[in-house]
């Protein structure tokens, strides 16, 4: 019974990184290419919502209010997250 709740936890460790991962490239492309990026993930088993909006236009704001019903409540990331310079501590607290 360990070995699989292991496995799980493992499983679990592995799609955060990969999230957070997604995350700080969709950010960087947003940098780089002057581009507003809105990203969504959706965790088919929880029902979980990551979002990140690196949006300084506000072009994207109406996701916030249209997603603020939904349970449970989506986990939101912008780009003033990514500047504070924590990087990594920021962006781990969604999980």
């Amino acid at each position: 019974m360990s070995g699989q709740s292991s496995t799980r936890k493992l499983m679990r460790q592995k799609q955060c990184r990969r999230r957070i991962n997604v995350m700080k490239k969709a950010y960087e492309y947003s940098k780089l290419c002057n581009a507003d990026v809105c990203m969504g993930i959706r965790m088919r088993e929880t029902g979980q919502v990551h979002i990140l909006s690196a949006d300084p236009s506000g072009f994207w704001a109406f996701l916030t209010t249209q997603l603020s019903a939904y349970y449970p409540t989506p986990n939101m990331v912008n780009d003033r997250d990514f500047n504070k310079g924590g990087k990594e501590t920021t962006i781990n607290s969604v999980h």
